[in-house]
């Protein structure tokens, strides 16, 4: 949602490679926007709603909280043959990533990452072991454009991704990211940068699609 990775056959791994972006001062010079209260997306695969991707977003005390919640149920002639459940949580204050904590069920098999800033790192606890991302580092949850300039890592492995990236400017002022590499995936962004839809392609050759849902 991005995604997150909601569906393992339907949505590929986004180790991507990378390629410079603007100069990521300036990225981060632009003013803060409005969010809203929550973003909902249905989840569809060739044409058939396989779930929902949803981030809702909390203020306070001078942090921002962000809590992305992906639920995905594939069936093959009334046979359950995936189950897949993401939860994904980020806190930050101004541009900086304090905290973030993943809980995947894929098929019954949990897996969990934690990431914690530190005075210049962001400290990672995952299944793979505990490493140190750049203290920029951030996770790609596709929710804020903004930080596609930034290093970013994989919100279930912690992992840095290599990430190519195109920008295409939309009718009405709005945006497309373009994400290219083993994987190809693009986001849409609304005139205010709310992020409204996103594409990729599975690993079996289909399509995944997010629709907003009210």
């Amino acid at each position: 949602m991005p995604p997150a990775r909601p569906l393992a056959s339907a949505l590929p791994a986004r180790r991507l490679p990378r390629r410079a972006l603007p100069a990521l001062g300036l990225l981060l010079a632009r003013p803060a926007r409005a969010l809203p209260g929550e973003i909902r997306f249905r989840v569809m695969r060739e044409g058939s709603a396989i779930g929902t991707h949803r981030v809702a977003f909390v203020q306070s005390a001078g942090e921002l909280t962000a809590r992305t919640e992906v639920d995905i149920l594939v069936k093959l002639l009334g046979i359950t043959v995936f189950r897949f459940s993401h939860r994904f949580e980020e806190v930050w204050a101004g541009d900086r990533l304090r905290r973030a904590a993943s809980r995947l069920d894929r098929n019954g098999t949990v897996t969990e990452m934690r990431a914690e800033a530190a005075e210049d790192a962001v400290q990672v606890q995952a299944p793979s072991g505990r490493f140190r991302l750049p203290a920029a580092a951030a996770p790609l949850t596709w929710w804020d454009s903004r930080r596609f300039g930034r290093p970013l890592f994989d919100d279930d492995s912690g992992q840095l991704l290599r990430v190519q990236w195109s920008r295409q400017a939309l009718p009405e002022g709005g945006t497309l990211w373009h994400a290219t590499g083993d994987t190809e995936s693009e986001a849409r962004y609304a005139a205010d940068g709310t992020w409204i839809g996103w594409k990729t392609r599975a690993e079996d050759g289909s399509t995944v699609v997010y629709e907003r849902a009210t």
